[in-house]
């Protein structure tokens, strides 16, 4: 339950900043925006979420990335925000699973909701 209030809160807020700061257009495909837990320290995971390797992974499914977050108060909690097609967090976490789990993400917490710009 307490995911979903944060993936709501992200949605709100990326909401109004993407409605309030951005000009119309900007970001007018379909965002994903996935909350997961992690067993390692946030900077060791974003290491590799920002890594040339997960850069590749992300262009192969045509995925881009427009933020990564740390929760203020449970540094195991991560949120995640792509612009992508429905379905295409959901394809690189199966195809990559072993790799993504090696990098700290813990892979039965993930959920994953996608919303569009109008």
């Amino acid at each position: 339950m307490k995911t979903n209030a944060i993936v709501g809160v992200v949605a709100a807020v990326f909401g109004v900043m993407v409605g309030s700061q951005l000009p119309r257009g900007v970001v007018s495909a379909p965002i994903s925006i996935t909350t997961f837990r992690i067993k390692v320290p946030f900077n060791q995971w974003a290491e590799g979420f920002d890594s040339k390797e997960a850069d590749q992974m992300h262009k192969a499914n045509d995925l881009r990335p427009l933020f990564r977050g740390v929760h203020i108060n449970d540094p195991t909690k991560v949120v995640v925000i792509h612009q992508s097609k429905p379905g295409s967090v959901e394809r690189l976490l199966t195809e990559n699973r072993k790799m993504i789990e090696a990098g700290g993400h813990i892979m039965r917490t993930t959920q994953t909701t996608n919303w569009l710009y109008e």
